[in-house]
């Protein structure tokens, strides 16, 4: 290569100084270099009528030219429909455009040059790539496009409420009050303090309401208060500042109220948060504004807080476990959701219900109590309330091998203990195993609704064989029950 000599030493280095390079280091040469190589973009240059000033060698070699052979070539006599002439013409550039070159699809990019306001030439780069290879890229693209938004509703669906007023299910009076005033209050801005049992679905209602409320397409953030480390629960809730502590993110993080922005707070079994953080909750409650934690300001948020209670908060101020002023702040209006065994009447519906949910979710065959299982479920006192009745109900049905019904034995020793279900000592092995013939014929007869031939293919014996079996016990036959 012969060296370049001083006028073209000087020309390089006006151009140079024009774009604010005033000293050729080792670097810029090895980019001016590398942009002129044309590895990944061809480089072609014409002037004001479409005659080509230069060519890189990579676009050299990819139309079989000689080094140099392409000057003053027209454009159009190596690409015949390409736009840059026309660029160099009107000074519309026209950027990541499809042209077609020797029968390959490229994507190419025209780009007018210009000195003091006149079009002198134009510049075209095309890259080398495939189209398919482009498009495979903007086909990975989408693809993340697709995992980011899956990602966000996610996150949405997480701090989100699941659950309705639909979902509350029960007839009993108690309880259908108890939902009314659930709903009633929804509709307004007001704190609510759920009270209750473990197990009878605080949560749901917490759920139910913010679903009710106008708040419904915003936030819906659960604390579960017990399982926040002590010495992290004022971090947790109100959120820390860069630097705040040793361990803590370099970016900071918001809190659960912050995060509850235009939404809902729920505080799960509030009666456990440590006394020290109380102060401060009942700040943010009554100012609506937090300050994080090695923060130095205020910020204003907009939540509506629902707490829930299994404790009874008012013996907790008495003790000096809870202060009496948030307590007042919490018990703007308080719902007491009854425990299952103040509304018995609900349990035949529950148990229906649930029953079938288990045996689809289990993929069993279809399984019913007995009279007497019923009995001891309805003389049990259920302190565990509705967790326990399904967790109850799921054991019997894996309880429940070969049968459809659900006998006593089936269920948890628990419930038979604290049931009122006497076992009696009867080993007379004839008269046990025709009491339990009895029922379980009894009970297929109530489940196909009299029909003896489904009655028979429940129980796996033959209709004939069924017959038999009821003169045997003449008191399950009757007549409306005489169906084929």
């Amino acid at each position: 290569m012969n060296p370049l000599n001083n006028d073209e030493t000087n020309l390089i280095k006006t151009v140079l100084g024009e774009l604010g390079i005033y000293k050729l280091t080792p670097l810029f040469l090895e980019m001016i270099k590398f942009l002129l190589k044309g590895t990944y973009e061809g480089l072609i240059l014409i002037d004001n009528e479409g005659k080509i000033e230069f060519m890189d060698k990579y676009s050299e070699k990819f139309f079989n030219l000689n080094p140099g052979e392409a000057k003053s070539l027209h454009i159009t006599d190596l690409v015949p429909d390409t736009k840059l002439h026309l660029v160099a013409q009107t000074g519309i550039p026209g950027i990541g455009q499809i042209q077609e070159v020797k029968g390959e699809k490229k994507i190419v990019s025209r780009l007018p040059i210009k000195k003091d306001g006149e079009i002198i030439g134009a510049i075209g780069k095309v890259v080398f790539h495939k189209i398919e290879e482009i498009e495979n890229l903007n086909k990975e693209i989408e693809n993340l496009k697709k995992k980011i938004s899956n990602y966000k509703n996610r996150i949405k669906v997480i701090d989100s409420a699941h659950y309705t007023f639909e979902n509350l299910l029960g007839n009993s009076e108690k309880f259908l009050k108890t939902k009314q005033s659930a709903m009633r209050i929804a509709q307004t801005d007001a704190n609510v303090l759920l009270e209750g049992e473990s197990g009878v679905g605080k949560e749901l209602f917490a759920h139910s309401i913010h679903n009710f409320s106008k708040r419904k397409n915003n936030p819906f953030i659960r604390v579960n208060c017990p399982s926040i480390p002590f010495e992290l629960a004022e971090s947790e809730l109100f959120g820390y500042e860069r630097g705040a502590f040793s361990g803590a993110r370099s970016e900071g993080k918001p809190g659960k109220f912050e995060l509850s922005e235009s939404g809902t707070i729920f505080l799960d079994e509030v009666g456990s948060l440590p006394i020290s953080i109380q102060p401060k909750l009942l700040r943010v409650l009554q100012e609506k504004e937090i300050e994080k934690l090695g923060g130095k300001t205020t910020t204003k948020v907009d939540f509506r807080l629902i707490a829930a209670t299994n404790m009874n908060l008012k013996e907790l101020v008495d003790k000096g476990r809870f202060r009496s002023d948030l307590f007042y702040r919490l018990y703007t209006f308080p719902i007491k959701i009854p425990p299952l065994r103040e509304r018995k009447e609900d349990l035949h519906f529950y148990i229906d219900h649930f029953l079938k949910e288990i045996n689809k979710s289990l993929k069993t065959d279809i399984k019913v109590l007995s009279d007497e299982s019923l009995q001891i479920m309805l003389n049990y006192n259920w302190p565990g309330n509705i967790r326990e009745l399904t967790n109850v109900l799921e054991q019997s049905v894996l309880n429940t091998i070969q049968s459809r019904i659900i006998f006593p034995e089936n269920l948890p020793h628990f419930i038979l203990q604290n049931g009122n279900y006497m076992v009696e000592n009867n080993f007379n092995l004839r008269s046990n195993l025709e009491k339990t013939e009895r029922q379980t014929i009894k009970r297929a007869l109530d489940f196909t609704s009299g029909n003896k031939r489904k009655a028979a293919k429940l129980l796996e014996i033959q209709r004939c064989s069924l017959y038999q079996k009821l003169k045997k016990y003449t008191e399950l036959y009757t007549p409306e029950r005489d169906l084929s």
